[in-house]
């Protein structure tokens, strides 16, 4: 006698899934509306058992010394940490807003913001407008090598700058 498979969700949760997804990437709404899409989604979607996130690990050591070297250096690696357990996969976009960062570093609003405005002049992201981060292509990647490379067009792997 074989095993009768049960589906645990709906057939369409998939499709509606997708559809959130798409309405976050490509409609023209403001950055509260899309927050609480990507809120929506987070919790609609059920979360895979692993996520791999590709990290280039010289750029990695790179990061690590900047962030060292600036001021809040554990704040700042905390944010990092948070930003990058929340990529999007296939574009690198830090899914998450400044209060739920806040949360997931253990720190205020205003110090990830603080920390996001760092990691950016180091070079670890890239601002795509207010609010909105992505992981610079050459430090690390969720998503195929193919979107990895595309994305890295125009982007500039982080440099180790000395002190003047």
């Amino acid at each position: 006698m074989t095993a009768k498979v049960h589906r645990l969700r709906p057939k369409r949760h998939d499709q509606i899934a997708d559809a959130l997804q798409t309405v976050i990437d490509f409609a023209p709404v403001d950055d509260p509306v899309r927050d609480s899409l990507n809120d929506v989604l987070g919790k609609y979607t059920p979360p895979e058992p692993w996520s791999f996130i590709m990290l280039n690990p010289a750029q990695q050591r790179l990061v690590l010394k900047a962030i060292n070297a600036g001021e809040k250096p554990a704040i700042t690696m905390r944010v990092w940490l948070a930003c990058i357990s929340r990529l999007n996969y296939g574009n690198g976009e830090v899914m998450a807003n400044r209060s739920t960062l806040a949360e997931d570093a253990d720190t205020t609003p205003q110090e990830v913001s603080r920390a996001l405005v760092r990691l950016t002049e180091i070079g670890a992201l890239v601002r795509l407008k207010r609010g909105r981060y992505a992981i610079n292509p050459h430090v690390g990647w969720a998503g195929s090598q193919v979107q990895r490379q595309e994305a890295a067009k125009g982007v500039e792997p982080v440099q180790l700058r000395l002190a003047d």
